[in-house]
């Protein structure tokens, strides 16, 4: 291959030129802009050079790095009001997937994924914009927007997907980023991390209905996905080597084991109930499988268990069974309040939501807690539908169950038939998450989501052109 000369080399000399004047200037003037706008220019380069790498560090940076850490390290602000890293990552990889699926060859499904993803994003952005005129803080409706934001990875996933050797490395990936999860986790609980106050990260101490047991708050909604996962993986029936075969079983005991240090009922519900469909979903023999990997997992997490902490399985035990205890449960009160006042604004406005960023009033006073404004709640359907409307929030949920009940391109190599079955099992224990936390706006997992919702609605033709891999 030989290079050639611009067909006006002197113009493109003083372009060049130009743009070298200007980048001293503004590296004399203000060399933080100039630094990151270099470093912008190398993760737009990284999204066309090695997007899988591109697409799964931006997964390994929302799924771990606590947001504090992400927030101090921001561009243009702080409070949530400044340019993460995530966002550059998110954004360039929306460019670059732009880009290649003009050129591609899409069938309607595929079609339709984009269109509805465009439509959501318009939404999120509009209302972004009417939170914060009238009157909502920027820092509420900027970590709201991003979380949300976070399902437009679907986009950006859709072309790496469609190429088996892109889909191959991007698996690969995902193996890397649940054994980091995991670990962190563990990381957490064995070496007390301090709590950081607002639940992003670190240990909160004396669960209720426990003998004093502490629960991890970092990494809470990553523990359900690369548990089931891993699961799916291992009972696929894919011909996996000896050493893939360990890490992934290393991911499944590392995030089961930080699930159950979480004690948070509602994800230990969900998750078994993504493992049942996981079930049904399969062959005769992968339901064998799953039930023989489940006890495999159980085998090797179970004695660690005993030996690290052994009161923790008399406290999830008792943990578990305090459903039944819901009224004298403080955290269950305290969501029907809240989410009796978020009701009331959703029949005020059902249809075009009060905007990102609103507060409801509500307190708890038989614990002598005085009622103030909060922009958080932990229904995420009600938060939903309260910030967003009915109609958006009705074609995210249609988005989440049309990727749950798609059916798979025919002659599917087991490994991405066994993940497909994972993602669909994911994406039903995060629906049932969401009747107690807010899974549809946290940003720590919605970016996995959006690829997980790819990997379910994979074209049943595929694509003629990408250029996922390089």
């Amino acid at each position: 291959m030989t290079l050639a000369l611009p067909a006006r080399p002197t113009l493109w000399l003083v372009l060049v030129a130009a743009v070298a004047v200007a980048m001293g200037a503004v590296v004399a003037v203000a060399p933080l802009i100039a630094v990151a706008a270099v470093a912008g220019c190398a993760v737009l380069a990284l999204a066309f050079v090695a997007p899988v790498f591109h697409l799964s560090l931006l997964l390994a940076v929302t799924l771990i790095v606590p947001f504090e850490i992400l927030n101090a390290y921001s561009f243009g602000g702080s409070n949530s009001a400044g340019l993460l890293i995530s966002d550059v990552l998110l954004l360039t990889g929306l460019l670059r997937a732009g880009l290649v699926l003009t050129r591609a060859d899409l069938d309607r499904r595929l079609l339709l994924c984009g269109l509805l993803v465009g439509v959501l994003v318009a939404v999120w952005t509009l209302q972004s914009v009417r939170g914060v005129l009238a009157g909502a803080s920027v820092s509420d409706t900027g970590f709201e927007l991003r979380g949300l934001l976070g399902w437009s990875t679907l986009i950006i996933a859709m072309p790496i997907v469609a190429d088996p050797r892109a889909r191959a490395r991007l698996l690969a990936g995902f193996v890397v980023s649940g054994l980091l999860l995991g670990l962190w986790g563990l990381v957490q609980y064995f070496g007390n991390i301090p709590f950081d106050g607002v639940g992003h990260y670190g240990v909160r101490e004396s669960v209720a209905f426990t003998s004093g047991a502490r629960q991890i708050q970092g990494g809470l909604f990553g523990f359900p996905v690369a548990c089931l996962l891993a699961l799916a993986a291992l009972a696929s029936g894919a011909k996996l080597s000896g050493r893939m075969r360990m890490l992934l079983i290393a991911v499944a005991v590392a995030n089961g084991l930080s699930l159950l240090f979480t004690f948070q009922r509602t994800f230990w519900l969900a998750t078994a109930a993504g493992f049942c469909l996981l079930i049904l979903r399969g062959a005769s023999t992968q339901r064998v499988k799953s039930v023989m990997v489940l006890a495999a997992v159980c085998t090797v997490g179970v004695p660690l268990l005993a030996v690290a902490s052994p009161n923790v399985l008399g406290d999830a035990k008792t943990r578990l069974l305090s459903v039944s205890r819901y009224a004298s449960d403080n955290s269950l009160r305290a969501r029907v309040v809240e989410s009796r006042e978020a009701i009331i604004k959703i029949e005020e406005r059902p249809f075009v939501g009060w905007g990102l960023g609103d507060e409801v009033r509500w307190g708890m006073p038989w614990l002598d807690v005085l009622p103030k404004d909060q922009a958080f709640l932990h229904n995420g359907y009600l938060w939903t539908a309260w910030k967003l409307g009915l109609p958006a929030t009705a074609l995210l949920i249609a988005l989440i169950l049309w990727a749950m009940l798609a059916r798979g391109p025919r002659g599917m190599d087991p490994l991405d038939a066994g993940i497909r079955h994972g993602a669909q099992a994911t994406l039903l224990a995060m629906l049932a998450i969401g009747l107690t936390f807010p899974t549809f706006r946290v940003l720590v997992v919605t970016p996995t989501l959006g690829v997980l919702l790819a990997f379910c609605l994979m074209s049943r033709h595929t694509t003629k052109a990408t250029d996922a891999a390089p």
